[in-house]
């Protein structure tokens, strides 16, 4: 099926508005902005998906599929428990899409790809260890909306998230922001999510992100004075 505009603005009215909704009732502080930033990445990962869709040559019924589901993955961010914010974001997604008239066959399959997007990694299992048995036990749609979720964390828009971060941390310079960045845990979380792509399609454009992401904190790095040379000193006296 194809997904008219029509159809696609009331899913999109639907989750910012539910985001917006959520958000306040979880914390009013920040509630709007929060929520904005949620709606934010939902729309990059599904920019990232329809990507990985046209690389991975899926039919169009799974791009109908992953379109929604990549508005729906976070709807439920702030009802529940992180961990299971996409059991419960299934829940949400098939009530809205049912009452739209959508075929249950349908909604199934993008409530199975939102139920299925969110994986806890084990600190003592080898990631490849982990991602054979999260592949095992995903589709074809979670699989593209797993992917297009970690996309969103390497590259520009990671870095992007950063700075705003670290910009609302107080009175920063320049000089403590560059320090954050090029701390090294940065990158070193961005090297992690790299190695839990599953698709070709993802794993390349991954690459390229991940590279971007490496060449931006080394010119940082190259460009910006991290520590003070010259520690300041009490005036001294004439």
């Amino acid at each position: 099926m194809r997904l008219t505009d029509q159809q696609m603005q009331r899913a999109a009215d639907f989750v910012r508005g539910y985001l917006r909704r959520t958000a306040e009732c979880d914390s009013p502080h920040n509630a709007a902005f929060r929520a904005e930033n949620r709606w934010q990445h939902s729309l990059n990962v599904q920019k990232n998906i329809r990507a990985l869709a046209d690389g991975e040559g899926i039919p169009l019924d799974s791009r109908a599929v992953c379109d929604l589901a990549a508005l729906f993955h976070d709807v439920d961010h702030y009802t529940v428990d992180y961990e299971y914010h996409g059991l419960r974001g299934a829940e949400t997604a098939t009530k809205f899409l049912m009452e739209e008239g959508y075929a249950p066959q349908f909604v199934e399959r993008v409530a199975e790809a939102v139920r299925r997007h969110h994986y806890e990694l084990e600190d003592d299992v080898p990631i490849a260890e982990q991602m054979r048995y999260i592949i095992a036990n995903a589709g074809s749609e979670a699989r593209l909306l797993m992917d297009a979720e970690t996309l969103d964390k390497i590259g520009a828009s990671n870095i992007v998230q950063s700075l705003l971060t670290l910009g609302r941390a107080g009175n920063m310079q320049v000089n403590d922001a560059a320090r954050e960045l090029v701390s090294g845990f940065p990158l070193e979380r961005a090297r992690l999510w790299y190695q839990t792509l599953v698709t070709p399609t993802g794993q390349r454009i991954g690459a390229q992100r991940l590279a971007f992401y490496e060449q931006v904190l080394a010119q940082i790095e190259a460009e910006i004075v991290t520590e003070e040379p010259y520690p300041q000193r009490e005036p001294q006296d004439a």
